[in-house]
């Protein structure tokens, strides 16, 4: 044992040696034990999901021969001469069908029209298969269909669903429902594990078959039974009419499960069992493999207490040297064991090495204290043997590669000044160009916002003639509501003018009689003497008096004849100013929807010229970033070209060899 700088006693290499043998092998036993356990778990659980995989693989594939045994026999069936004659009676085609029936396991057979009423067949056939899920599907397909198995008359049946054809269109269906047991023959034989299960789902995870009968009427479905966010995205998988296998979590307790799909159905077969029923050898082999692992670590132990003594006492020279080594001692010589063994040349070994290392350090320094001054231009001594020959390779290769890399830098910097300059010219004129665009585009706004204030005067200028057409509109429809009052009117009063020269014309008439009574009288009264001159008189007077009415009576019709043909033209004029207030009306109407159509417009522009301007803030916010851009590319420019200056001098100040 050595002793610390604390003082306290180390562990020699004995204690450590056989710690270390020990500890690895705790390790490499416990390592072992556990990856065997692991090796054999994952070794079961993927031999037998592969077993269970090809298990139900193949059970499928033996379930989908016998169902499709059952639809050959139908499709055979359905061939028949007889059942596709019209002149077969219905006694023929039942005798067809009961020898079939007493040939082949069938329940019953019989016939159905289109709309699923029984035709002809087996009494203990359905009346009608209208609700049957086979029906719906031979309807759609027009091809075979099998049924899901259902319990009836005290027995489980599998329906088949054909149909029959005439002239090659589809007439009839005919169904034959065979026995449950040729589908559960194969699911009986299906055994894996002591309590493992096989059964079959529908599209929907309905079990519509199970190798236990009992189990069949419940139709459970394997969401709600088993559901969870895990399994959910195997039955998933199932109801996807997948083919695979996965652990899965049922009721708590930890199953293995495969599955495949059943062809020519919408079927999966399902084989499960827990995984308790596999888990007796796995048991067996882990504590056997404990076993193994505790005797061969109390082996370990005791070999490598035995070698570890004999290593301590031969290494103990070398130790202690190296310990000096360590401390940076290259000058104490190195005592040699000389126990003819490893330990000997390993002594032997380390003088010869501490001798070389001392002579090497000194060639280094020398090398690394010129390069550490700037003098590259030397070369590195002789003297390297061995593996420090790679030493002094790799110091050659460092020189040369400063030697060159000096160089490059130098010409870099020369290129670098010379593109900074470049640069900073160019920077200087995409500056100049980015103010130049950002005046322009200033300049643009400007007169986008002239533009967009024009066309708001417009606006507003077509809101204004929109006020006016609707007031013009308004006016013209109460100048025509006018005019037409007026021309009412005037029509009256030319039904009144009529009337009154009617009235007229038949005074004229009684002023005639008149006269001529009084021509009349004034004879009689002439020729009574003396005594009729008063009444002639009175005649006489009466006949002026008729005279100066039918004078007056001729002016009066003279003035409403002409009173009439002033309202005449004033009818016409009345019409025709009717007339022009319409076409004024529809005018109006016409200049406002104008008005709107500019308004409208206006708008459009206005919106237009609203998103022009917002597109142009984006370009301006664009010049001004290049226009900042350009600005720190010129500074950075300048600074590269006085780094580059600064590098050149840096260069120029070490010493190269010349190339």
């Amino acid at each position: 044992m050595g002793i610390r700088n604390d003082g306290k006693k180390e562990k020699g290499i004995k204690q450590k040696i056989i710690f270390c043998v020990m500890s690895v092998s705790v390790l490499l036993g416990t390592l072992l034990i556990v990856a065997m356990i692991v090796s054999n778990l994952v070794t079961t659980r993927t031999l037998l999901l592969d077993n269970m995989r090809m298990v139900a693989k193949i059970s499928s594939q033996n379930i989908s021969s016998n169902l499709h045994l059952l639809t050959d026999r139908m499709a055979d069936l359905a061939l028949e001469e007889v059942l596709t004659d019209e002149a077969a009676d219905e006694a023929a085609k039942l005798e067809v069908l009961e020898e079939r029936e007493s040939r082949i396991e069938f329940v019953w057979l019989a016939a159905y029209d289109m709309e699923g009423r029984k035709m002809y067949g087996d009494g203990k056939a359905p009346e009608s298969i209208a609700g049957r899920e086979y029906y719906a599907n031979v309807a759609v397909t027009n091809n075979i269909a099998i049924g899901e198995p259902v319990y009836e008359d005290g027995i489980w049946q599998i329906a088949v669903a054909a149909t029959l054809k005439k002239d090659g269109e589809h007439y009839a269906y005919l169904i034959g429902s065979y026995k449950y047991d040729l589908l559960n023959d194969v699911l009986g034989n299906i055994n894996i594990g002591v309590n493992g299960g096989a059964y079959i789902i529908n599209e929907k995870g309905d079990i519509i078959a199970d190798r236990e009968k009992e189990n069949m009427s419940a139709r459970n479905n394997i969401y709600d039974l088993y559901g969870s966010g895990k399994n959910d995205k195997v039955f998933d998988a199932m109801t996807d009419f997948q083919t695979g296998a996965a652990g899965l979590r049922m009721h708590g307790i930890y199953h293995y499960a495969a599955y495949s799909p059943v062809a020519g159905t919408n079927w999966t077969l399902v084989v499960d069992a827990p995984n308790s029923d596999f888990m007796g050898a796995v048991v067996v082999t882990g504590i056997v493999s404990a076993m193994l692992g505790i005797l061969l670590m109390a082996g370990a132990v005791a070999y490598s207490s035995q070698v570890s003594r004999k290593i301590s006492d031969s290494l103990s020279l070398a130790t202690n040297r190296l310990a000096s080594l360590a401390e940076g001692n290259l000058k104490e010589e190195v005592m040699i064991a000389g126990t003819g063994d490893e330990a000997q040349v390993m002594t032997e070994a380390l003088a010869k090495t501490v001798r070389n290392v001392d002579a090497y350090i000194e060639d280094l320094g020398e090398v690394l204290g010129r390069l550490s001054k700037g003098d590259y231009s030397q070369e590195v001594p002789d003297g390297f043997t061995g593996d420090f020959v790679a030493i002094k390779e790799a110091l050659c290769t460092i020189t040369d590669s400063l030697n060159e890399t000096m160089h490059h830098i130098y010409a870099s910097s020369k290129a670098v000044g010379r593109n900074s300059s470049e640069v900073s010219d160019y920077a200087e004129r995409l500056y100049g160009g980015a103010m130049e665009q950002e005046k322009a585009l200033d300049r643009l706004a400007g007169s986008i916002q002239a533009v967009t204030d024009r066309i708001g005067r417009i606006n507003e200028s077509a809101s204004t003639v929109k006020g006016f057409a609707a007031g013009a509109q308004e006016k013209a429809d109460q100048g025509k509501e006018q005019m037409d009052t007026m021309l009412e009117a005037m029509n009256d009063i030319h039904a009144s003018m009529q009337e009154i020269i009617h009235i007229s014309q038949m005074i004229e008439e009684i002023s005639s009689q008149t006269s001529l009574l009084s021509l009349n009288a004034s004879i009689e009264a002439a020729r009574a003497g003396e005594s009729g001159r008063g009444f002639g008189i009175v005649a006489q007077q009466i006949g002026v008096l008729a005279d100066e009415t039918a004078e007056a009576l001729k002016q009066t019709v003279a003035i409403i004849g002409q009173a009439g043909l002033s309202i005449d033209k004033g009818m016409k004029a009345a019409e025709t100013t009717a007339g022009s207030f319409q076409e004024i009306h529809e005018v109006t109407k016409e200049f406002t929807g104008i008005s709107d159509e500019i308004e409208a417009v206006a708008k459009e522009q206005q919106n237009a010229l609203d998103q022009v301007a917002v597109e142009i803030e984006k370009v301006l916010e664009v010049a001004n970033a290049n226009q900042e851009l350009s600005k720190k590319a010129d500074e950075t420019a300048a600074r590269s070209l006085q780094e580059a200056g600064e590098l050149a001098e840096v260069v120029e100040a070490v010493k190269l060899r010349t190339v």
